[in-house]
């Protein structure tokens, strides 16, 4: 995950991973949660949208000679990794706050890597773009929920 050339393959690979992530982090605290279970069950379950978005678009836009030639120059997958297990005793207030840096980091992500891609067909930034949009809509659905209990 270092600053380096990424190939759009492993752009997609994390993508997954995001979405795979977040969509069990959003489950359990569907579980977890009462007070916010049908918003999470939301959450959890637009992962999956989200992954096929993507995935779809890579794979009806991207050939083999662009996969090849086109990389993602000094982009750090890194930046974008936030730990989603919750200590012994969390509460529903750090969930919240754990929910809300994984919605940051997401928006990020998928916005830098929407901008990143802007020369390339015009429905791949576009796919991007609506997953950003949507997680940004999370975002501040989860900070006024945040903002309530603080």
């Amino acid at each position: 995950m270092a600053n380096g050339s990424l190939t759009a393959a492993a752009i997609i690979s994390f993508c997954k991973e995001l979405e795979d992530k977040s969509s069990t982090f959003y489950g359990e605290l569907a579980e977890r949660w009462p007070e916010g279970k049908e918003m999470f069950q939301v959450f959890s379950k637009a992962g999956e949208k989200h992954k096929t978005w993507v995935v779809r678009t890579y794979q009806e836009t991207i050939s083999d000679a662009l996969e090849a030639s086109y990389a993602f120059e000094g982009m750090n997958l890194a930046d974008y990794v936030v730990e989603t297990a919750l200590a012994e005793g969390s509460g529903y207030t750090d969930a919240l706050k754990v929910a809300l840096a994984l919605e940051e980091k997401a928006c990020d992500f998928y916005l830098e890597v929407a901008q990143r891609s802007e020369s390339l067909l015009a429905t791949i930034p576009m796919a991007f773009k609506r997953v950003a949009k949507k997680r940004n809509k999370r975002k501040a659905r989860l900070q006024s929920l945040l903002d309530v209990r603080l």
